[in-house]
Parts: structure tokens; sequence; C-alpha cells
């Protein structure tokens, strides 16, 4: 098959530009906007350009090997002598980005004031060495741990794993059943959190060249879930309508009774939570990226499973959690599979007589489609014609691309010949309607937040989480995902939740502040409002061929 529309995706910004292999990923990250430290000018000499890379790109020579060192065996490349061979992913370590005291959200340069409160409390000040904090970020699926000096505010290594829960069950409500419903099942997914946490921990250190026992302060964030779990709070409330949360507030525990291996004095912060499935994560990501402080109304969306939505304007905010279900993550969908190397993340169809054109995470052939892969095939289908309104494959619409397969009508992405399964990869009905009920509970959401702020439309939307990095704003628009939104007021922001937990860490202030963004920010709940059926029947509904935008 054809690739097209190949990218080299820079995270955490979550940036991304055009594949050119004739530029090194130093060049590219320039165009990209994302800036990395380059202090021999890109000549290959200093090594500060070290990068992790997932995917195809040049070989490395012996200088650069030599300059890498225990790195080189670990998937790190300099930026200024890489060349991507086709698209791929470039992780930027803290250590390599330029300004290391500025945390990237939406694309502008935040300055964080340092306040520490572990420098205020006098913790360590008997002691030579540097004081550290641990902002870590608890996803259900991954996590993310950025260490920092607590002085200077200097970043100093970020690390990354698989939430080793994930043993028992890859979503939330599968994991919240074991954990309350085995019998040591709350206590198996407590050690589990807390031991993620830990080997990060280590791992950073290590990259820094210090030892754990100098951090004094860790600040996490996560969903309610998360977050119950890591503390050991009862699970009870999360499992049954009307979803209660343990507890809402936040709180500082210190590091050793949660079984942290940190300096003894050290503590432990969580943010507050909002309700049962608004969670910490999203109150940082509010305060990441200044909900409370907005010009113009805005939608912040962080959209998974469970969908937390914000709409913020000059002077009010609210929030909801949607139900989205799994479409957006891959699952549920035939051929369906997280955003990892060989998942479909983009679509083209020129013509229905004509073969897509697929953008393949890492460049190899296509093993399964991700959330922004679906999202973009249907947007695809829909420009064309070959779907209608409703969901449905028209009727009159014919060729080699199109169709009759064991459960009825069905697109060929890609056959066998071209698929990295050996089978062809083809997005069926059931596929297409698990997406609109995505997509409907997201529309509903969003279109009854206006409704109670009485807005019309919104200025912008910010697409917070892993999935809002991957998924294009035309694609998103041109399935109507959000009400009355075009293309160029969404952008995606990265790892909104990280930077908004590195705030707390680095300055006491902002602690503070997620307090008063939870406690401000008004909760819907769209379980009880009767407003919900009829606005999540409109918000099933695709646009039609002519109203979808052009890929």
């Amino acid at each position: 098959m054809t690739q097209s529309r190949e990218r080299v995706v820079y995270q955490p910004a979550g940036r991304r530009v055009r594949l050119d292999p004739d530029k090194t990923l130093l060049e590219l990250a320039t165009m990209a906007g994302v800036g990395i430290e380059a202090s021999c000018g890109g000549k290959g000499t200093c090594g500060a350009c070290r990068v992790k890379v997932d995917g195809e790109a040049t070989a490395p020579d012996h200088s650069e090997v030599e300059s890498l060192g225990t790195f080189a065996g670990e998937g790190f490349r300099l930026a200024c002598r890489a060349r991507p061979r086709r698209g791929l992913t470039v992780w930027v370590p803290e250590e390599s980005r330029r300004h290391q005291q500025v945390i990237l959200t939406t694309g502008d340069r935040l300055e964080v004031p340092v306040d520490s409160a572990v420098p205020a409390r006098g913790l360590g000040a008997d002691s030579d060495g540097p004081l550290l904090g641990l902002a870590v970020d608890l996803g259900t699926t991954t996590v993310v741990a950025y260490l920092h000096e607590l002085r200077s505010g200097a970043a100093l290594a970020v690390e990354t794993a698989m939430n080793p829960q994930v043993a028992h069950g890859d979503d939330l409500i599968s994991r919240l059943a074991f954990g309350s419903s085995d019998r040591n099942g709350r206590e198996t997914l407590t050690r589990l959190a807390r031991q993620c946490v830990n080997a990060l921990a280590r791992r950073a250190c290590r990259t820094a060249g210090v030892g754990p026992e100098r951090i004094f302060h860790c600040v996490l964030v996560g969903n309610t879930a998360m977050h119950h779990i890591f503390l050991g709070l009862d699970l009870a409330g999360l499992t049954r309508a009307p979803f209660q949360p343990t507890a809402c507030d936040a709180r500082e525990v210190p590091a050793a009774a949660l079984g942290l291996e940190m300096a003894p004095e050290a503590f432990v912060t969580t943010l507050p939570l909002k309700a049962g499935f608004v969670g910490a994560d999203a109150v940082a990501v509010a305060l990441a990226l200044g909900a409370d402080g907005v010009t113009e109304p805005t939608l912040i969306a962080d959209l998974g499973t469970n969908g937390e939505l914000i709409l913020a304007t000059p002077g009010a905010m609210v929030c909801c959690s949607t139900a989205a279900g799994p479409a957006f993550e891959g699952g549920h969908i035939t051929w369906g599979m997280r955003a990892a190397p060989g998942a479909v993340d983009g679509v083209e169809l020129p013509s229905v007589d004509l073969p897509p054109r697929l953008s393949v995470i890492g460049g190899r052939a296509p093993l399964g489609i991700c959330g922004s892969g679906l999202v973009a095939a249907v947007h695809a289908l829909l420009h064309r014609g070959v779907l209608g309104p409703q969901g449905r494959f028209a009727g009159d619409v014919s060729g080699p691309w199109v169709r009759r397969g064991p459960e009825g009508p069905e697109f060929v992405l890609a056959d066998a010949a071209h698929s990295g399964t050996g089978r062809d990869l083809v997005l069926t009905r059931r596929d297409v309607s698990e997406l609109q009920l995505a997509k409907g509970a997201v529309h509903a959401g969003v279109a009854l937040m206006m409704a109670e702020l009485g807005l019309d439309s919104v200025a912008r939307v910010l697409l917070a989480g892993a999935f809002g990095n991957y998924l294009d704003p035309v694609d998103a628009c041109g399935i109507g995902l959000f009400p009355g939104v075009t293309p160029e007021r969404v952008r995606g922001v990265g790892n909104a939740a990280g930077a908004g937990a590195i705030l707390a860490l680095l300055n006491r202030g902002h602690t503070e502040r997620a307090g008063k963004i939870a406690q401000d920010m008004r909760y819907l709940e769209l379980a009880g409002d009767p407003r919900f059926g009829p606005a999540y029947a409109k918000g099933l509904l695709f646009p039609a061929g002519s109203a979808a935008s052009a890929p």
C-alpha cells in the first residue's frame, strides 16, 4: 500500500511535522517548534540532543555510538545525526529540551516561578546535595514521572512505563471490578501502582546521577480510580451509581506511609478531584491550560473510554464526564489496537475506485487501526459518500474496496498482501457504530455544557492526552465530534496533566490554585439529565458527505 501523510511526532509536546528524509530530526524539530538542546550547533560533538526514537531512521555511525555511550543500546539517537526513513515518534527527554525551566503546554512557553514547598519547610537543609521533586501522571494505561530540582526548577529526567495494572484489565471498568470484587484486588492494584512509581523514581534518579533519597516531594495526579487505588481508598463508591468518590480533597501523605523509597521526611501531594469520573488529572489539565483565566470560550477535552470535558469561559467553568466507550482507544473495533507501531493513524481516500492511502505509526505494514485512524477512516468514507449520516454503507456505492463481509458491508483498508498480519484489514458497519456511540456521547456532553453557559459556539478546542496527540482536527470536525467547531479551532496540547503536576511541584501557589479550580468548576451530571437522551441521539448523526470537510 502507498504510505502518505507520514509524520515525525515529537513527544511529550505532541508536536508533529511532515516527513522529510533529507532533514535531521533536529532540523525537523525546529520546523515543528520543538526546542532541543544542541550547544555544538548540530555538529554531533556535544551529545546534548539525545532523543529516543521509535521507528525507522538512518543507522548511527561510529562517532554517534561513541557519543551516546551506554544509551546507544536503548534506542537513543543524536537528533542532529539521525534522519527518518519513515514516519516515526521521537521522545525528547527533559534533559534534552531547550530552556528546561519552561513547560510546553498549548505551544506557548509558560514560565514557572519556582517556589517549592520543600525549601520553604527547610527540608534537606541539613545536608549537601540537590533537593529533588517528582511529578507523576498515573494514567490507566501509562505512567509518566518527571524529576526536577526544586531550588532551580531544572528538569533532570523523565521516565515512562506501562501501568502494570493492565494485567488486571485494560480499561477502567474492568480494573475497578477486579479491585472491588477480588478478595485482595485493591491491595494488588495499590501495590503495583506504588511499585511502578518507585521504579520510575529510581530510573529517573539514575539518569540524573543522584539517589532517590534526595526526593523530598512527589505530586501525583490521575483519574479518580487511579487516585483512590494509589492512596488505598475504598473503591466501592466508584463501581455503582451515583459513583461517589471516597474523598475529593487534596491530600498530603508521608511518602514512607505509602511505601515510596524517597527521603525519610518526603511527602506526597495529590491534587483534588471533582467527581467520580472527573479526577485530579482533569484538574491538573485545567491548571496547566489556564482554564481559570481564559479570555474566550474554550473547550478542553481528554478523550478515552471516559471522556473528561471542561468548558471554560471568562468567569465560569463547567465540567462533565461522558462514557464514550473504548472506540477512541481502538477497543471493540474489529482490527482495533492502541496507538503503537503498526497502527493505522491516518486515512485518505482519493476515490472509491483507488486504494486508500494509509498513515501507519512507525511506517511499517499495518497491523490494525487506532482511534485516530478510525476517525480518519470514517471521515474519508463520509466525504466520498460511502457512508451516510446514519453510519450506514450507501447501497449505490461500489468499488474494489467496498464489499460484502460476514457481518454485512465492509471497507477494505489494506488487503492481505499489504497488511502486516497476512489478512485483510477491514472496517465494518459495527466498527462505525462503535465510533458513533463514542462520538454521540462526546457531542452530547459538549452540547449540554454549552447550553449551561448559554453558548452557541466555542472559540477553541484543546485536546489533551494521547488520543488528542494523534487526532487530526480535520478528521475530528469531519465526523462532527464537537458541535459547530471548525478545524482551525482545534489543536492537541500533549500531556497537559503531567504539565499541571509539574506546576504544582515547582510552585506551591499552583497547588492552592488547583484547589480553587476544583472548587469553582461546576460539575454537570449527565446521567440524570433529561436533556441528555435527545442530545445523544442528535450527536449520533454524522455530517452528510457534502458537509464533511475534505480529508
